[in-house]
């Protein structure tokens, strides 16, 4: 095939599929009315499939949390520098009245070594557990020190599949270490009477697609193979409309098979819970997370006041949907190369030119 040819064909099979999501979304919004009960499926905590979302002014301290962090491979170890920030704005009749920063506006960032000659794949898990650890770590000194209403983190608000390792890594202890971490860090925010609100920027999940179309098949609705094939954010963005939410979800079908779920205590695994919401018109849905142990009314009543915080500050931008915290937590955490080769060189200054640290590859004469 030509370059050409791959064009016209990528550009005709979006095209298709666009067509077919939007009939539908067409065709499935009049269910969206429809009062559903729980005995149509356990995973549905609400009665209907999509809720308006109230506007909310703004007032007192909401926080947010995000980590950066930049590595650097050296012939005898491996250097990391790690960077988690909290933002925590303070907010006057819907007016953003002071900023603070956790630790500081400006520090500079932790430092990591690693001289463990771990596997490529365990070095790069045992880098993401380190950084959620500093995060969740800085999420549990800015509830303490400052008392935010909300506390958002980026990302989810358990660990990812993804930063699992195996039974027999060298890494597993660590893991579980930032199990103890993620635990700690619920309670403090239970007991400080703080909710924890995880935005997920682009999410794959596919959660509220599977208890869509088992929706449809026991209603014997018809619906496009092509709708089990995408993700959650991209079906919604053709089913919802600004200032929308879905209803919310439980985080797995089953705890007991979910492979980061099964690891929490039962008295947290059973609390998370998803939905997702449109804050912006151009941009796709955005999905969050939260603890809750509501039910009923009430835990719908929970649902509203969450996804009302979250709109009001995620839709300050028609094209780019993200809690404004969260953007100001993710610039101060960000880091670049140049802080690393501060201290990469500060090494190499301090032992001289007889030890070889730099790879082969970043000394090539051409």
């Amino acid at each position: 095939m030509t370059i050409n040819s791959v064009i016209s064909e990528a550009v005709e099979s979006i095209k298709a599929m666009d067509s077919k999501r939007r009939n539908f979304s067409s065709a499935l919004r009049p269910f969206f009315s429809k009062k559903l009960s729980f005995a149509e499926n356990p995973s549905l905590l609400e009665e209907q499939l999509v809720f308006p979302v109230a506007d909310s002014k703004l007032s007192g301290k909401i926080a947010g949390v995000d980590s950066g962090f930049v590595g650097k491979n050296l012939y005898a170890l491996d250097l990391i520098l790690i960077r988690a920030v909290g933002a925590v704005f303070s907010y006057e009749k819907n007016s953003l009245s002071k900023a603070e920063y956790f630790p500081n506006f400006y520090s500079f960032p932790i430092p990591h070594l690693s001289n463990n000659s771990l596997e490529r794949n365990e070095f790069e898990l045992s880098v993401s557990l380190k950084r959620l650890v500093e995060e969740i770590d800085t999420a549990i000194n800015v509830i303490e020190k400052y008392s935010p209403q909300y506390c958002f983190l980026d990302g989810s608000i358990i660990p990812q599949y993804a930063d699992k390792p195996r039974e027999d890594s060298s890494v597993n202890t660590f893991y579980h270490f930032l199990l103890s971490k993620f635990q700690s860090l619920y309670e403090i925010a239970e007991k400080k009477n703080c909710e924890l609100i995880a935005c997920v920027e682009d999410s794959r999940g596919h959660r509220f697609r599977d208890i869509v179309v088992e929706l449809l098949q026991k209603n014997n609705l018809p619906f496009s193979d092509s709708i089990t094939e995408c993700y959650d954010s991209v079906l919604l963005d053709y089913l919802l409309k600004k200032g929308e939410r879905s209803f919310a979800f439980t985080y797995s079908k089953s705890i007991k098979e979910h492979p980061i779920l099964m690891d929490f205590r039962k008295e947290w695994s059973e609390k998370v819970h998803a939905f997702y919401l449109k804050p912006a018109e151009y941009d796709r849905p955005l999905r969050v997370e939260f603890l809750s142990g509501r039910m009923g009314k009430d835990f719908s009543e929970h649902v509203d006041r969450i996804a009302s915080i979250v709109f009001a500050l995620s839709s300050m931008h028609r094209e780019y949907a993200f809690p404004s915290v969260l953007i100001e937590a993710d610039l101060r955490a960000r880091l670049k190369p140049e802080e690393i080769e501060i201290v990469y060189n500060k090494i190499v200054d301090k032992l001289g030119k007889q030890f070889k640290l730099r790879l082969r590859r970043e000394g090539r004469p051409f």
